[in-house]
């Protein structure tokens, strides 16, 4: 029921039940499927959304169809509160990355329920500032970093915490060149030289349409840093 996956988020958790029925009962349940957009970056609405199920991405796109990935949701996150709080056209595109489910709140019933319960602003203030915190590191990265860097970031943070196997490979997923460039801001064509280059030095590799990286990237990483302090 959506009453007990609302409790589990850190948003709400501490509403009661009572308060949770009430939003549950005024929550709308929408679907989509991979490729999907949500809204369009400047379109003017102020639903929020919460992740019940799947994944979505925040984007930047340019004329040509090229386009930046600013962050991703996965169950449980939530997006849209800029505009919800602001009133402005939104920051940007929603698409979903693969089939997923929404709650959408409307504005006046968030804020009804924001107004009664002020741990909620706490809450919001806390994850605004967090994503303010990773803005800044995007920033920071496009401004400084080489292109090779900020690859071997987005690998190792795609590559996530799970162990590697015992040749010392950690699995990253399934990631095209483009979907790449789309998250550390830079050409195809910029990623694919420096993919070939860790591919030819055996740091990379698919396995099962899997992209596997090796946790020298660490050792590298911190060569990258390195040379550019000099």
């Amino acid at each position: 029921m959506l009453i007990d996956y609302l409790k589990n988020i850190p948003l709400f958790n501490h509403l009661k039940d009572s308060q949770l029925k009430e939003m549950a009962t005024r929550c709308k349940s929408a679907l989509y499927k991979k490729g999907d957009v949500v809204f369009h970056k400047t379109d003017l609405s102020t639903d929020l959304y919460i992740v019940n199920a799947g994944k979505f991405k925040a984007v930047l796109s340019d004329d040509e169809g090229d386009e930046m990935v600013l962050a991703q949701f996965e169950k449980g996150a939530f997006f849209g509160e800029l505009s919800l709080l602001d009133g402005q056209g939104r920051s940007a595109t929603i698409v979903a990355e693969r089939d997923s489910e929404l709650a959408v709140l409307k504005k006046d019933v968030f804020l009804e329920l924001l107004y009664k319960n002020p741990k909620i602003a706490v809450e919001l203030m806390t994850t605004l500032a967090r994503r303010l915190r990773k803005a800044d590191e995007m920033i920071e990265s496009l401004a400084f970093l080489e292109v090779g860097e900020r690859l071997i970031r987005t690998l190792l943070d795609a590559a996530g915490a799970e162990g590697a196997d015992s040749k010392g490979f950690l699995k990253a997923g399934k990631l095209t060149h483009k979907e790449l460039a789309a998250r550390i801001g830079s050409s195809r064509e910029a990623v694919s030289k420096c993919m070939k280059v860790l591919s030819m030095k055996g740091i990379i590799r698919e396995a099962d349409g899997i992209l596997v990286v090796h946790n020298a990237l660490e050792r590298l990483a911190e060569e990258e840093r390195a040379k550019r302090q000099h």
